[in-house]
Protein backbone atom coordinates (compact mmCIF):
# COMPACT_ATOMS: atom_id res chain seq x y z
CA UNK A 1 0.00 0.00 0.00
CA UNK A 2 1.34 3.82 -0.79
CA UNK A 3 1.10 6.35 1.94
CA UNK A 4 -1.46 8.09 0.02
CA UNK A 5 -3.71 4.66 0.48
CA UNK A 6 -2.92 4.62 3.88
CA UNK A 7 -3.77 7.92 3.96
CA UNK A 8 -7.40 8.00 2.57
CA UNK A 9 -7.93 4.45 4.78
CA UNK A 10 -6.80 6.94 8.13
CA UNK A 11 -9.14 9.85 7.32
CA UNK A 12 -12.01 7.02 6.38
CA UNK A 13 -11.60 5.53 9.61
CA UNK A 14 -11.07 8.95 11.69
CA UNK A 15 -14.34 10.52 10.11
CA UNK A 16 -15.97 7.19 10.95
CA UNK A 17 -15.24 7.16 14.42
CA UNK A 18 -16.30 11.05 14.32
CA UNK A 19 -20.05 10.41 12.67
CA UNK A 20 -20.28 8.03 15.68
CA UNK A 21 -19.12 10.81 18.28
CA UNK A 22 -21.60 13.11 16.51
CA UNK A 23 -24.17 10.66 16.90
CA UNK A 24 -23.25 9.66 20.70
CA UNK A 25 -23.69 13.44 21.39
CA UNK A 26 -26.66 13.81 19.93
CA UNK A 27 -28.33 10.93 21.88
CA UNK A 28 -27.11 12.43 25.07
CA UNK A 29 -28.09 15.53 24.78
CA UNK A 30 -31.98 14.24 23.66
CA UNK A 31 -31.50 11.92 27.01
CA UNK A 32 -30.32 15.04 28.73
CA UNK A 33 -32.76 17.67 27.33
CA UNK A 34 -35.85 14.96 28.49
CA UNK A 35 -34.33 14.32 31.58
CA UNK A 36 -33.92 18.01 32.33
CA UNK A 37 -37.56 18.57 31.34
CA UNK A 38 -38.94 15.63 33.09
CA UNK A 39 -37.15 17.21 36.50
CA UNK A 40 -38.43 21.09 36.04
CA UNK A 41 -42.36 19.28 35.69
CA UNK A 42 -41.26 17.28 39.40
CA UNK A 43 -40.03 20.38 40.50
CA UNK A 44 -43.21 22.45 39.72
CA UNK A 45 -45.32 19.75 41.11
CA UNK A 46 -43.49 19.28 44.42
CA UNK A 47 -43.23 23.21 44.92
CA UNK A 48 -47.49 22.67 44.40
CA UNK A 49 -47.73 20.20 46.71
CA UNK A 50 -45.67 21.58 49.32
CA UNK A 51 -47.71 25.01 49.02
CA UNK A 52 -50.87 23.15 49.62
CA UNK A 53 -49.43 21.78 52.56
CA UNK A 54 -48.60 24.69 53.70
CA UNK A 55 -52.01 26.08 53.16
CA UNK A 56 -53.40 23.37 54.85
CA UNK A 57 -51.50 23.65 58.30
CA UNK A 58 -52.42 27.38 58.18
CA UNK A 59 -55.73 26.90 57.75
CA UNK A 60 -55.80 26.01 61.73
CA UNK A 61 -59.92 25.83 61.48
CA UNK A 62 -61.11 23.94 64.63
CA UNK A 63 -62.66 20.89 63.75
CA UNK A 64 -65.33 18.70 66.17
CA UNK A 65 -64.61 14.86 65.62
CA UNK A 66 -68.36 14.30 66.65
CA UNK A 67 -69.95 16.77 64.18
CA UNK A 68 -67.81 14.89 60.58
CA UNK A 69 -69.47 11.68 60.23
CA UNK A 70 -67.72 8.75 58.57
CA UNK A 71 -69.58 8.92 54.80
CA UNK A 72 -70.72 5.34 55.76
CA UNK A 73 -73.24 6.56 58.21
Amino acid sequence: MSSSELNEERFVRIESALAHLQHDVETLNASLTEHFRRLRKFEDRFTRIEHELESLSEGGEERDAELEKPPHY
